[in-house]
């Protein structure tokens, strides 16, 4: 059984991408505990429905539909029926994304250009398909999941930490563009949250998050429209002084780490 907790949110429509496990589903969960109907995006057909399912057997309302992010069609024509079966769209999150490991030994030409097809384009895909809609509304909130890992430049990590960094810095841009039409922009940039990711991590993996933590959390920057969220407070004390230190002595911390 879901627990209900009252929330500004009750009775918005929340559109998720990467819904299918991880920090999207546990935040479908925790948004219909408080109200709110919800659209589940993803490519696993199968835990889609499931995950409906339990939605709708708690109380909820769920839609579901399935599609690749780095596909901008299918993603488009997936949002359009979301929106349809929940009667629109209040709020949008850009949550698709995943890493991989990328140490000289095991690099191969296109892992990254693949890699920030989900991590980059999946989410222009879905700013280009909400964006529109919320100028013409004159209301809306735009929600991307980035990471801490997007203010640095870590060791084996270079597409993950690009794709994430020019995504923050987008979302950015767009806050700042945007904060006057009516339209929040919130940038999530977690630490290490447990989650297919992690479980398949070898390396450290310091200050890790529960799933259910990190996304109350989350869920906690889009009641109160917050711009950049960065949590645990312990990466976000470390990458603040990783970006305050000269550049040859952060890389020179870096190189001893990998």
């Amino acid at each position: 059984m879901l627990r209900r907790i009252m929330s500004q949110l009750a009775g918005s429509s929340v559109l998720i991408t990467g819904a299918s496990s991880g920090i999207g589903a546990e935040l479908a969960r925790q948004l219909v505990g408080r109200g709110c109907r919800v659209g589940l995006l993803a490519r696993r057909r199968e835990r889609l429905a499931a995950l409906a399912e339990e939605l709708e057997g708690a109380g909820g309302t769920a839609a579901w539909a399935v599609a690749d992010v780095a596909d901008g069609v299918a993603t488009q024509r997936a949002l359009d029926a979301l929106a349809e079966g929940l009667g629109g769209a209040d709020v949008v999150v850009a949550n698709a994304g995943y890493g991989e490991v990328e140490t000289p030994k095991r690099f191969a030409p296109g892992k990254a250009l693949a890699l920030y097809d989900v991590n980059l384009r999946g989410t222009l895909h879905v700013i280009d398909w909400a964006l529109p809609r919320f100028l013409e509304a004159g209301r809306g909130h735009l929600v991307g999941v980035a990471s801490v890992a997007s203010y640095l430049g870590l060791p084996h990590f270079a597409a993950y930490c690009g794709s994430k960094a020019a995504m923050r810095i987008h979302l950015q841009s767009l806050r700042v563009s945007l904060a006057r039409r009516g339209i929040a922009v919130t940038t999530i940039c977690p630490g290490f949250v447990k989650s297919e990711l992690t479980d398949r991590h070898q390396g450290p993996m310091p200050f890790l998050l529960p799933t259910d933590r990190a996304v109350r959390r989350i869920v906690r920057a889009i009641e109160k429209r917050q711009g950049e969220v960065v949590f645990p407070w312990q990466m976000r004390l470390v990458m603040a002084i990783g970006t305050c230190l000269p550049a040859s002595w952060v890389e020179a911390l870096l190189r001893r780490s990998a």
